[in-house]
């Protein structure tokens, strides 16, 4: 199989995708008695292999004696068609072993719009698509991330649920299902629902309680850190210096899913970072948590890094810093820095920014603006919301008067994306904004920065964030619009050219759902038996 697998590689764009030969690889040497995983991200190969997560848990179980983990990602349009053509089911990167032959597939879900590409991979791998249909011989499909705080939408399609942080909860499935090797199905989905942080459909619990790594100070980093042989997104080494955050926005599901707050030490950071560039060559490490600058003790982290790599042409950079914790000082410690552009998210207006848990002011952020500007940046990006509860006409007025007021100091890149309101926020049950309404301030903001220069806006697609609204508050009846969605070729619904709104407004007709249910106001929520 892996022969004619290398053969038919030359026909396809990018290769390189499907080779598995990157640098850190795990090859393990296949035996009966081991567990076999096939881990995916349900997305192309670009994009799973940016997710830090999904690199956590494949190092992780690789470095088990009893386990065998390997990859696999959505293909591309011409390895689908090559291996619908070849009658080929999909395989894994590592060593081209049809993923229906594990022992285990799991998928990683960051987005509810990848929902359509765990069928697609499914029924490319030749596994039934619900869980109803799958018998002994048939691996047991997990998922975990954080679409799944409400697993409902996909339940008919999944086994297991792995609720909260997927390490600890993932080596007790690995040792339970060990432990059940040859007994039937039923009786091992039921024994995996008595693990913490584990949902078995199958075996309903009222309460299931979220899992949580507590010792984040010496939770698992992978040794091998996997290094690509094509571009990915980010071709960088991706560090966790904190789990969690001390904020509490009204609208942030991550911040509230994610809690309690967990820190690694200044040490703790420098250890894993000379580690993993020893054996990788990156030149960037990227200091990855919900908001960099609320590490306590960040500037120390900062200049233990800068000290170590600075000498090694290695730069530091923040993904996430949050408006108040920003200072030049702390970004004058990073020599390599690139002085092109800051990124901040405002999200609104100032009053309504106090409402919903997010306390920066306008003046600070043209006070940064006036710095960033003295200190040689060129540009600034800025993040905003439309649709938030509350909003009026004066908010969307002030935040075009904010813009124009900051393009007088800098070039601003302006991106608007509407509000979803997701489970387990404080704005879980609020209505999503109209088109007519969207629309509406779109044209007036649209409008209000047509002749300044100094001014770039670009809008998220309405359409895709209300797909990402119903299936975020989905309940198990929406996922006969998913699979009809499926059915009609629906896939790669996160990329604007693959997205079909007519696909999902001609599934919710033809299976009678009605999708104002799960935009208007809700007054129940299915997800209410998740304790975080």
């Amino acid at each position: 199989m892996e022969n004619k697998i290398t053969q038919l590689l030359s026909k396809v764009k990018n290769p390189a995708s499907y080779l598995g030969k990157e640098i850190n690889v795990y090859i393990k040497k296949w035996e009966k008695e081991k567990v076999k995983i096939a881990l995916s991200y349900p997305d192309i190969y670009s994009i799973g292999m940016s997710s830090l997560g999904f690199r956590i848990l494949y190092g992780m179980l690789n470095e088990r004696d009893d386990c065998i983990c390997e990859r696999f990602f959505s293909p591309l349009e011409d390895m689908e068609e090559i291996l619908k053509k070849e009658d080929i089911p999909l395989f894994t990167l590592e060593t081209k072993t049809p993923v229906m032959d594990f022992d285990i597939v799991g998928f990683s879900l960051s987005s509810e719009l990848n929902y359509t590409n765990v069928l697609n991979l499914l029924d490319i791998s030749k596994i039934p698509i619900f869980s109803k249909e799958r018998g002994n011989n048939e691996p047991i499909i997990i998922a975990g991330g954080n679409s799944v705080f409400n697993p409902f939408p996909i339940i008919p399609f999944i086994d297991v649920f792995v609720i909260g942080e997927g390490e600890e909860a993932m080596e007790k499935i690995v040792e339970t299902y060990r432990e059940l090797r040859g007994e039937k199905r039923e009786k091992i989905l039921k024994c995996l629902s008595e693990i913490e942080g584990v949902f078995v459909p199958m075996s309903p619990k009222n309460n299931i309680k979220k899992a949580t790594i507590f010792d984040f100070e010496n939770s698992y980093f992978p040794k091998k850190y996997l290094v690509p042989l094509t571009d990915i997104i980010h071709d960088r080494i991706s560090l966790e210096i904190m789990r969690g955050c001390y904020r509490n926005c009204k609208f942030c599901q991550a911040g509230k899913c994610w809690k309690p707050v967990r820190k690694r030490s200044p040490e703790k950071v420098l250890e894993i970072a000379k580690e993993t560039f020893e054996k990788t060559g990156y030149e960037e490490i990227s200091l990855l948590s919900f908001s960099a600058g609320d590490h306590p003790e960040i500037e120390k982290i900062v200049s233990l890094l800068v000290d170590e790599f600075k000498k090694r042409n290695v730069s530091i950079s923040f993904p996430s810093l949050r408006l108040d914790t920003f200072t030049f000082q702390l970004a004058g410690k990073i020599k390599e820095i690139k002085k092109s552009s800051l990124t901040f998210a405002p999200e609104t207006s100032e009053n309504l920014r106090n409402k919903i848990g997010k306390e920066m002011g306008n003046t600070k952020l043209i006070e940064l603006c006036q710095e960033a500007r003295e200190s040689g940046w060129r540009h600034i990006k800025l993040y905003f919301m439309i649709g938030l509860p509350d909003e009026t006409e004066k908010d969307i007025s002030e935040i075009v008067n904010l813009i124009n007021d900051i393009s007088k100091i800098i070039k601003v890149n302006v991106s608007f994306n509407t509000f979803i309101p997701k489970p387990h926020t404080e704005f879980e049950k609020e209505k999503f904004i109209s088109l007519d309404g969207y629309e509406q301030k779109k044209n007036f903001i649209t409008e209000s920065h047509k002749k300044n220069r100094y001014v770039k806006v670009d809008f998220h697609p309405y359409n895709m964030s209300c797909v990402e609204c119903f299936l975020a508050r989905g309940d198990e009846k929406i996922s006969k619009v998913i699979y009809n969605v499926w059915k009609k070729g629906g896939k790669m619904e996160n990329w604007n050219e693959f997205f079909d709104f007519e696909k999902w407004t001609e599934s919710f007709k033809e299976t009678g759902i009605d999708m104002k249910k799960y935009t208007n106001y809700i007054e129940s929520t299915p997800w209410k038996i998740i304790s975080l």
